[in-house]
């Protein structure tokens, strides 16, 4: 991570962005962007947001956080007023909690890959952003992406392909022998299903997490996997942090109960959803939205795994095959202003070259957060979605027709 103000280039870069702004003038509206994380990279991406907000409301930004990041939003053409007599327009930030207000857009810049953000509006649910976002995720997938899916297939499987990239093994003899060699490490039973749990954040899902780590300890019929501490147990139940090679670990794997995001199911692995996901309704888990409802979940995982079934379905894959490429890919806005987040220590240098030499007008930012603004879209997204013929030419290399 590359904090605000570290770097011989930071310097340069509110050089940068002091050219590249101007005098940024602003409207009666007030846009308010709260930047309080300590690393640039996400500062910034929150900034450079709220700006493309700014320009199409015709609104001035108003920065909340810390004095670094104050002081690199004032090149950026933030207000000095930390409390504006205006109310905010539109709040854009970089973290969710669930006192975020309902009754004005909120913008939720995330992720990593050049630019990726949700956005909710007032009358898109009657709960937090938190508990409203998923849904509408889900309307936009079922009404824009999946009906578009033999167009998307082939990026989906390149997508795929190269986030398998850290998961070397081949094939299925491949796979059996690292699971016959990690079960043998462990003193597990090879001939029993393994059951993966993982990214839980401690406070967090609390009761699911311990719903979990209850049903594996009064279940011996399978091998139970926690990547985080869990209290009691028994021998089938190991406690392996980050012991184990990526390789080895998914190899283990039959089933995961997952805390976050996950990408198994697009790699044949299922997963029961107990933790919060912003694509929880697309279709590619199995979710669990309480402790009985989890337990369930599990002892049919359990049952039908060690009869050599599998709790995953063929349109379950192809479904998490398509939301792997709508974060990877569909809705990560390519832009020649933002480095990609992969820059890490370089992002600063990287960053002052582009507001020198890049002009803003035409850039693929702004369009991408005009068209999420005036369709009320929850997500952020690199193609129209609206327009087949436009996405297939986007998708599918052009081909000669002599």
């Amino acid at each position: 991570m590359r904090r605000i103000g570290d770097g011989e280039h930071f310097d340069r870069l509110l050089r940068a962005a002091r050219g590249h702004w101007g005098e940024s003038p602003g409207g009666d509206r007030c846009v308010v962007a709260e930047v309080f994380d300590q690393d640039i990279r996400v500062v910034v991406r929150t900034l450079m947001a709220a700006k493309a907000v700014c320009g199409m409301i015709s609104g001035r930004l108003v920065v909340l956080g810390d004095p670094e990041a104050r002081r690199l939003a004032e090149v950026f053409g933030a207000a000095r007023d930390l409390q504006p007599e205006t109310l905010p327009a539109v709040l854009v930030t970089g973290r969710v909690d669930r006192g975020l207000p309902r009754d004005i857009p909120v913008v939720h810049v995330h992720g990593k890959g050049t630019l990726q953000a949700y956005a909710l509006f007032p009358g898109d649910g009657a709960s937090s952003f938190h508990d409203d976002l998923p849904g509408r995720v889900a309307e936009f997938f079922e009404l824009r992406v999946w009906p578009n899916r033999d167009l998307i297939r082939a990026s989906a499987e390149r997508v795929a392909w190269q986030e398998k990239s850290g998961y070397q093994v081949r094939t299925d003899t491949e796979r059996r022998q690292l699971r016959s060699y990690g079960c043998a490490r462990l003193g597990l039973d090879p001939g029993l299903p393994t059951i993966v749990v993982f990214n839980h954040v401690a406070g967090q899902d609390t009761e699911l997490f311990e719903t979990t780590a209850r049903f594996a300890a009064s279940d011996e019929s399978a091998n139970w996997l926690f990547l985080d501490p869990f209290a009691g147990g028994h021998a089938r139940m190991k406690y392996v942090a980050d012991a184990l090679s990526t390789n080895i670990l998914w190899s283990l794997a039959d089933v995961g109960v997952a805390f976050s995001d996950s990408d198994l199911p697009a790699f044949g692995i299922p997963v029961i959803q107990a933790g919060w996901s912003a694509g929880a309704d697309c279709g590619a888990t199995h979710v669990a939205r309480s402790p009985s409802e989890l337990s369930h979940l599990l002892e049919e995982a359990v049952a039908r795994h060690a009869k050599g079934d599998t709790i995953l379905g063929p349109e379950q894959r192809e479904r998490a095959r398509l939301w792997l490429w709508l974060r990877r890919c569909g809705a990560d806005v390519p832009t020649q202003l933002l480095p990609h987040w992969a820059h890490g220590a370089d992002y600063a240098r990287v960053l002052a070259v582009n507001l020198r030499y890049v002009e803003r007008d035409g850039d693929p930012l702004f369009g991408a957060v005009h068209r999420m603004w005036e369709r009320r879209e929850p997500l952020l997204t690199r193609f129209d979605f609206r327009h087949p013929a436009g996405l297939s030419t986007s998708l599918t290399p052009a081909r000669s027709t002599r």
